[in-house]
């Protein structure tokens, strides 16, 4: 029987940029998750990855090891879902990267694997555990800047290389679903997904078949909403609301990437304009450590999988506008 002080042993599936990007330094952080074992098609980027030195060149070996009780997934986006379910079919909870599937219905399947095999399941969107966002969304729900009448929102990034399963429509590539998670899925949580309509979108394709830019605008309860997402554009993130007694702002150029930097917070609420102040804080540890926690019965806070369904749900409304091929 697991001791209840004792570490959770995480296992990878993937062993690329992001794993090693993001979760393998929360992890080594960590004083209740340790990695206990990668697995990578790649010997040398999986040995990179864990510091036991125990390593799987394929998937299934990892999932069957009794040790391993978490899995970590940052494979390909056309991957998360099939691999998501064979994990927790092996007995095993699972974290898995953004997004968590290409459509609702591959998430409402696996939603029912983790209701019958009784595991932990969640999307990795390690913003949503950031002090400040979790601060923005306080002062928004509190009514300090009145009812909200418009939210803008925007992740992009410039420069992608053509050969980045980013661009690879097949591999579930697209800065929709590469950066959406972040600033589209943002109204939708800030505004306690209410109802959405009126979707408008203005696309630019990418020659390997996917969106490479996109701005949408919507209606979502008493606001009219407007992100956007690109690839292949100066890189600008902010998440600004405006209410009818002020306004809330996420100050600097790192709405939807502050990692172990400084953040800020701007307010203006009835013409008196303040600044909050975010110490340097490392979200992916926090988020990871809330799902530890939370396998060794712990009180934490994990993104309900209802909201990753409606934030599918709504992603799938997008594309129907927008005609992806």
């Amino acid at each position: 029987m697991t001791n209840s002080n004792e570490k959770v042993r995480w296992g990878f599936i993937g062993a690329g940029y992001i794993a090693k990007l993001a979760l393998y330094p929360a992890i080594l952080k960590s004083e209740v998750g340790e990695i206990y074992a990668v697995a990578s098609k790649d010997a040398e980027k999986a040995k990179a990855l864990s510091p036991s030195g125990k390593i799987y060149t394929d998937y299934e070996s990892l999932l069957a090891d009794p040790q391993v009780e978490a899995i970590y997934i940052s494979l390909p986006n056309s991957l998360h879902i099939e691999w998501s379910i064979k994990a927790m079919q092996a007995g095993k909870h699972v974290l898995c990267e953004k997004p968590l599937a290409m459509n609702a219905d591959e998430a409402r399947k696996a939603i029912e694997v983790s209701k019958q095999t009784g595991m932990l399941f969640m999307e990795a969107s390690w913003n949503r555990w950031h002090p400040r966002t979790i601060r923005m969304k306080e002062v928004v729900s509190s009514g300090a800047i009145g009812e909200v009448k418009s939210i803008r929102s925007a992740f992009t990034y410039d420069g992608l290389d053509p050969a980045n399963i980013r661009a690879i429509h097949e591999l579930g590539g697209g800065g929709l679903y590469d950066l959406g998670p972040y600033s589209v899925a943002a109204p939708l949580w800030l505004m306690d997904f209410a109802p959405t309509s009126d979707i408008k979108t203005e696309v630019k394709w990418h020659p390997g078949g996917c969106d490479e830019t996109v701005k949408t605008t919507f209606k979502i309860g008493s606001a009219t909403a407007e992100t956007l997402t690109s690839m292949n554009t100066e890189s600008v993130l902010y998440f600004e609301v405006t209410g009818t007694k002020g306004s809330v702002k996420m100050g600097g150029n790192d709405a939807f990437n502050s990692h172990n930097k400084p953040s800020t917070l701007e307010l203006d609420i009835e013409g008196v304009k303040t600044t909050e102040n975010f110490a340097a804080c490392d979200p992916y540890q926090i988020m990871s450590d809330h799902f530890a926690d939370k396998i060794r019965g712990r009180d934490a806070w994990l993104m309900p999988l209802s909201e990753t369904l409606k934030f599918a749900e709504f992603f799938d409304a997008i594309f129907k506008v927008m005609g992806r091929p």
